[in-house]
């Protein structure tokens, strides 16, 4: 990794932890919504032994990476360190800031922190760091009882969310349990969203202009692949096109109608794409 990528991972970090920051702050410790995960487990204690959150988070993960460390070996990199350390600080420093509640409506506060922490935590995410955390713990469970680690994060999460029900009546018990959900969606949606590529297949009698569009225009590659017609025998030419952003599909699909009404055209979303024009296989 280049001296500058580098340098773009770190500050794309950074700035995921700041907007993670500023939805645990305005939004949900405030109204004491404990989100599952360390800073969920970090809200109940702030209120029932009044610990400061960030401070809080920092410690239970310096204790998590020291297990992940000695039970799974050392496989964490600086930058999901990073990660958690930057979050921490942030919490703690933002808080002076905002120190005081901006709504008293708890479905509004779970909404918007959980649309804040979770673009923030995808952000970082796709720098292939992490905040530490709980699931830390998920891949532990995983190594030695052989508990998946997605069921491990749920189950972690829902017993946060009991603690706040239990300390702080059932009815907050029950909006963190609606933040975890809207949480993990909202994680999801960013990662997935910011990483879909699509892949394009067309079979065309003007099969020549439409690749010249996709090189020279497009500017992408484009793969001529021989196939022959199940029901006629006939054969043609197929391009096989992936294309990194939506506007560049819109442009494709608008010129293939323009070139030829009668093609075969089929769309569909890949996750990840690795190699020339997108990401480096690492």
């Amino acid at each position: 990794m280049t001296q500058r990528a580098n340098f773009k991972n770190f500050l794309y970090i950074t700035l995921g932890a700041f907007i993670a920051a500023i939805g645990i702050d305005v939004f949900l410790v405030p109204n004491k919504i404990a989100a599952g995960g360390v800073s969920g487990i970090a809200t109940i204690l702030h209120y029932t032994i009044h610990v400061p959150v960030g401070m809080t988070m920092l410690v239970i993960n310096i204790f998590l990476f020291l297990l992940a460390f000695l039970l799974l070996g050392p496989g964490f990199g600086i930058k999901s360190i990073y990660g958690t350390i930057a979050l921490s600080l942030f919490v703690d420093i933002l808080a002076r800031w905002f120190n005081v509640t901006y709504t008293h409506d708890i479905l509004l506060a779970v909404v918007f922190g959980d649309l804040l922490t979770g673009i923030g935590l995808a952000t970082i995410f796709l720098q292939d760091a992490s905040t530490g955390g709980t699931d830390i713990i998920a891949m532990i469970l995983n190594k030695y009882i052989g508990l998946d680690i997605g069921q491990g994060l749920l189950f972690i999460d829902f017993t946060v969310t009991f603690f706040a029900g239990l300390f702080f009546g059932w009815e907050i018990g029950m909006y963190s349990l609606l933040a975890v959900l809207v949480n993990t969606h909202t994680i999801d949606y960013v990662v997935e969203g910011i990483k879909v590529s699509f892949k394009i297949i067309i079979i065309s009698d003007k099969w020549q202009d439409i690749r010249d569009y996709v090189k020279n225009v497009l500017q992408r590659g484009v793969t001529i692949i021989e196939a022959e017609g199940g029901y006629e025998g006939e054969k043609r030419k197929m391009l096989w096109v992936i294309l990194k952003r939506r506007r560049e599909l819109v442009r494709l699909k608008e010129f293939v109608k323009e070139t030829d009404q009668n093609a075969f055209l089929t769309v569909s979303t890949v996750k990840d794409v690795f190699g020339k024009g997108f990401k480096r296989i690492k």
